[in-house]
């Protein structure tokens, strides 16, 4: 007879072994359910295998790589998680701002000045700052201070006088 209830306890255990066994969620509807809650994480994607789901892709920041990861776990059936987002490295620096020395500066605008036939128009260096006194027609104004710019001064100072 203790045979026969052990028997008895043993069919009834796999009963209920098999009945929360077929309650519990499958794969599909937990990365469905993943795959909607992080849906406004764009680039991130999920795979569930066994409840363990890996989520994927590319994130802004350490917040946002958590953010998806407490996300994923919150959904139904989800075991475990195992985040292999990444982060971008940060950009590089600007490359520096080269600003010639005075010398090579003074040299460059006294030719821009000659080849541009502005005998009216004279310069100053200081600093890496190009003065400019005297006077320029309104049309050949453009084409001195595009020419100067390329030379790279720290700044240019326009105190001409403009004639039509």
């Amino acid at each position: 007879m203790k045979r026969q209830v052990g028997r008895v306890l043993l069919g009834w255990a796999l009963v209920i072994a098999m009945t929360f066994a077929a309650c519990a969620p499958k794969d599909a509807d937990i990365e469905k359910g993943i795959t909607g809650a992080i849906a406004s994480y764009p680039g991130v994607s999920v795979s569930v295998k066994d409840g363990v789901a890996t989520i994927t892709g590319e994130v802004a920041d350490d917040a946002t790589k958590a953010a998806v990861e407490t996300a994923a776990k919150a959904v139904k059936g989800v075991k475990s998680v195992a985040n292999n987002l990444t982060i971008p490295p940060p950009p590089p620096p600007p490359a520096p701002v080269v600003i010639n020395p005075d010398e090579t500066l003074q040299q460059s605008v006294a030719a821009i000045i000659s080849g541009q036939k502005q005998d009216k128009v004279t310069a100053t260096v200081k600093d890496g700052v190009v003065t400019l006194t005297g006077e320029i027609k309104k049309a050949d104004l453009p084409a001195l201070i595009q020419q100067l710019n390329e030379i790279k001064p720290k700044k240019i100072e326009n105190k001409l006088v403009i004639k039509k």
